[in-house]
């Protein structure tokens, strides 16, 4: 092995070894910590930042943040650290409760909603801070996703986030396993403060109190407001006398009419009113103790029902008779089936209202994010656009609905045009329902409405039935219903793979939802791709579909 030899090349400080030529400033450098603590855990952050964070402000005045900075700034000084660039405050922000969110593919997640804490990570990775000063584990972390978050940003970039109530420094392994067991620790505590005030709920419900927030007619101490309650009368008189829920919005907004939050009317503010059985005095639960998700399709699935079998009625003053209200939900099945006859596809479930047959399958070419349709009434016509910003997406792509809907449309009939037809001379036939599943069906709906009809008719043959009954029957047969509609669904979507169908015919004939589900047979996803700037000419290369393997 040479010896090292030390010279200078070009005025700067360097060794010769080898015939290699090491600069000072790289033999000067400490590549490698055996010891975590040593060189990472003592940068001294000349940019640091300070996490906040409250989950509940009842007075409005963030006294409980300003108490939090106030710590974290003594322990800043005695960290030596650089006076803080950024402060992130999260005054009245849980970091337990999930929220449903839609991906940018048209996917759902259920994350904690923190846009500061977000905002913190993207500046420590971006390096517009070099170390974080947090309160507590419990105020920067209650669930162990967002805590990773934080982990993988620091083992990246290799700088120190220490809080203010203890010796943490989340760039020491110990420290990082440590924070994760407090994590699991806090975790623990809000799960089981959410039961407690969950099983509190159920046992207020269940004596008949006003729960959750209040309903548009009441003030909080459960006493009608008389001016809402007249509103909230007139909503269910006109639906009653045949206007549709958007025709209710309507008048409502005509009349200026504030709605519930001050705004104006819209559809799902009508229905919410039209669907909660807190307007005829039974009580809503819609809690964490129920067993299974609730379907919007009317109100009766919201209902809390006794272990009689029978609504429970709450300690408030009703806005409108029982029968009234029950009268509604009938209403709405019945106007929910016509639409479903005329091929409308309604807003049930969930699932959001569609006008159009490609929303939901297009996508934006720059970002990837579902795209929308509006119709542009200085132009006439409707048109495709990313959203923007409002849902995290580029904005950067419009394009007129009428020529990418033909192009598409002209794709679906090469698609279908693929698929063999069945012939009606195979001697194949479809497969038969299993038992008598439809009969039964049909027998209870017609009991079901027969038992309606008398009740609200007073024929005899219901004389002899006191409310009670009445609702305990209805409820038995609606139970019964939804298990066999469960178990004839099941059916058919078993033997849907092995029926040879008439795509063509179903494209040609179908009604709007048969045409969307095959659009879903045929098409992941659709990106729509920029086509530069000015009005250029439709160019079908520009519409990239991605089809269903």
């Amino acid at each position: 092995m040479a010896t090292p030899i030390t010279s200078a090349t070009e005025g700067v400080a360097a060794t010769s070894w080898d015939g290699v030529t090491i600069p000072e400033r790289v033999r000067n450098r400490t590549s490698v910590a055996l010891a975590i603590g040593g060189p990472l855990g003592a940068h001294i952050p000349r940019r640091p930042g300070c996490y906040l964070r409250t989950s509940r402000d009842r007075q409005g005045d963030a006294k409980s943040i300003g108490l939090q900075l106030d710590d974290a700034e003594a322990r800043r000084t005695g960290l030596g650290w650089a006076s803080f660039s950024e402060v992130y405050r999260e005054n009245d922000t849980s970091a337990f409760k999930k929220k449903r969110t839609v991906r940018a593919d048209g996917s759902a997640d259920w994350v904690v909603v923190r846009p500061e804490f977000r905002r913190m990570l993207g500046d420590l990775l971006s390096g517009r801070i070099d170390g974080v000063v947090f309160y507590d584990t419990d105020r920067l972390a209650r669930r162990p996703r967002d805590l990773e978050d934080l982990i993988d940003v620091i083992e990246y970039t290799k700088r120190p986030a220490v809080g203010v109530t203890g010796d943490l420094n989340l760039i020491s392994d110990a420290d990082r396993h440590m924070a994760r067991m407090l994590c699991v620790m806090a975790l623990k505590s809000s799960q089981d403060t959410s039961r407690r005030v969950a099983r509190n709920h159920l046992a207020d419900a269940a004596a008949g109190e006003l729960t959750g927030r209040t309903p548009y007619a009441w003030n909080p101490n459960g006493t009608l407001r008389p001016d809402r309650a007249r509103v909230a009368r007139r909503i269910y008189e006109s639906f009653s006398e045949g206007t549709s829920i958007t025709g209710i919005a309507r008048e409502l907004n005509r009349d200026g009419i504030p709605s519930p939050r001050g705004g104006k009317w819209s559809q799902p503010t009508v229905k919410a009113i039209l669907t909660n059985p807190r307007y005829c005095g039974f009580v809503s639960y819609e809690g964490k103790h129920r067993t299974e998700n609730h379907r919007q399709r009317d109100g009766w699935g919201r209902v809390l029902i006794s272990q009689e079998g029978l609504p429970v009625v709450g300690k408030w003053d009703p806005v409108i008779p029982r029968k009234q209200w029950a009268d509604t939900q009938l209403e709405l099945d019945r106007r929910r089936a016509l639409s479903a006859e005329k091929g409308i596809l309604t807003n049930r479930e969930g699932v959001n209202h569609r006008k159009y047959l490609f929303t939901g399958y297009l996508r934006c070419g720059v970002c990837k994010a579902a795209m929308s349709a509006k119709r542009v009434a200085q132009r006439g016509h409707v048109i495709y656009y990313c959203p923007g910003r409002t849902r995290n997406a580029c904005g950067k792509v419009s394009r007129r609905a009428e020529p990418v809907d033909q192009h598409l449309e002209k794709l679906v009939a090469e698609w279908v045009r693929g698929r063999t037809c069945p012939d009606p001379g195979d001697g194949a036939s479809a497969p038969e329902d299993p038992q008598d599943t439809q009969s039964r069906i049909s027998a209870i709906s017609t009991r079901k409405h027969r038992l309606i009809t008398a009740w609200a008719t007073g024929d005899g043959s219901a004389t002899d039935l006191c409310p009670d009954d009445y609702y305990h029957m209805l409820s038995a047969m609606n139970a019964e219903l939804d298990l066999l509609e469960q178990r004839a669904a099941e059916h058919a979507v078993a033997t849907e793979a092995s029926r040879r169908r008439d795509h063509a015919a179903e494209w040609r004939d179908g009604g709007f939802e048969q045409r969307r589900a095959l659009i879903g047979e045929i098409f992941t996803a659709i990106h729509v791709m920029p086509s530069g700037k000015g009005r250029a000419p439709f160019d079908p290369a520009h519409i990239c579909p991605t089809y269903v393997n």
